[in-house]
Parts: C-alpha cells; sequence; structure tokens
C-alpha cells in the first residue's frame, strides 16, 4: 500500500488480489457444499475443482498475509477511527491466515486418507502416507476451519455493518473494490 492514495482507498495490485480471492473462494464455497452431497463414486470432478481451488484460495491468502506485514496499512476512510479500522483488519488477517492453514491441512487429510491429490490435471505426489492416526484429526480439524473462517467472514460483515451504521462510512466498502 501506498501512503500517497486518498485515505480509505487501496490499491490496484490489492484490488485485483481481492477479486481474484473472492471469486475463487466463492467456486470452492459452492463445490465444498456440493461434495457431501454427490455420491462417492462421482466425486472425482468436485474433489479435483476442490483441491485446485484450495490450493489457489491457500496461495492468495498466503500472499495477503505476506503484503499485510511487508506493506504499510492503508488509511481509514474519513470519520472511520483508527481502533475499529485496525480490528476490521485484523479481522481479515485471521481469515487469511485461516485459509491458508485449512489448505494445508487439507492436502494433509487428503495424503492421510490415501487419495492422491489433483491440482489441475497433475497429481502431486504423497507427501505423507496413508494412516487413520492422521486422516481422522486432520479431516475434522479441516471441516472445523471451515465453519470457523465462515464464523469470521460473518463477524466481519456484522462489524461492517456496524461500522457503516455508526460511523457512516458505507457498505461498498465491504465488498472487493478500492475502498476499504
Amino acid at each position: 500500500m501506498s501512503n500517497e492514495l486518498a485515505p480509505g482507498i487501496q490499491d490496484r495490485r490489492s484490488t485485483i488480489m481481492a477479486y481474484v480471492l473472492v471469486s475463487c473462494f466463492i467456486i470452492l464455497f459452492f463445490n465444498t457444499i456440493n461434495l457431501p452431497r454427490t455420491a462417492l463414486d462421482q466425486r472425482a470432478t468436485l474433489r479435483l475443482v476442490h483441491d485446485s481451488f484450495g490450493l489457489i484460495v491457500l496461495l492468495l491468502a498466503a500472499v495477503r498475509l505476506y503484503w499485510h506485514y511487508r506493506d504499510p496499512a492503508p488509511r481509514p476512510p474519513p470519520g472511520l477511527p483508527e481502533r475499529s479500522f485496525a480490528f476490521n483488519r485484523t479481522i481479515l488477517v485471521f481469515l487469511y491466515a485461516t485459509f491458508a492453514i485449512t489448505g494445508v491441512i487439507g492436502f494433509i487429510y487428503a495424503w492421510g486418507e490415501g487419495r492422491d491429490v489433483v491440482l489441475f490435471g497433475i497429481t502431486l505426489p504423497h507427501l505423507v502416507a496413508r494412516s487413520e492416526s492422521v486422516r481422522v484429526p486432520t479431516g475434522y480439524l479441516h471441516s472445523s476451519l471451515g465453519f470457523y473462517y465462515l464464523m469470521l467472514l460473518s463477524i466481519w460483515f456484522a462489524f461492517g455493518f456496524y461500522q457503516h451504521w455508526r460511523y457512516k462510512v458505507g457498505l461498498r466498502r465491504l465488498l472487493p473494490g478500492r475502498q476499504v
């Protein structure tokens, strides 16, 4: 982020990254909803999409975390107190960290299950041996973290609505774009 930008505005690179991350997350979200509703013998395509978009979300979230710590924070929109803005950004940092950790655990879970991880048609080598003692806890953790990031996203939206109501900073900033 550049300190030369107006308050409440982020740079073009971060704006594009936000659109790509949200788009990939939405695809992954709807894919995740459909996975348990599909017969086991018909899940190959859904798993390929899940694994591939899971990797994209993991990588994009990791890059966002890196940018968050490397670059100076954008300035809050006019009228929004610095602490309120910082709390909002902290929720996003936890959300990005959860995306990244969920992805790593998801791959460990798949390998522990003995399943091939296929990313865009390329099968990754198994980095973890098939094991019930790996599959069970990582499966539960992967699933739990999915609910956790939905909770974080809900908190972020609820807090954004509160900021809009309390400080009149606009709801548009809750969607991807230049406004933060």
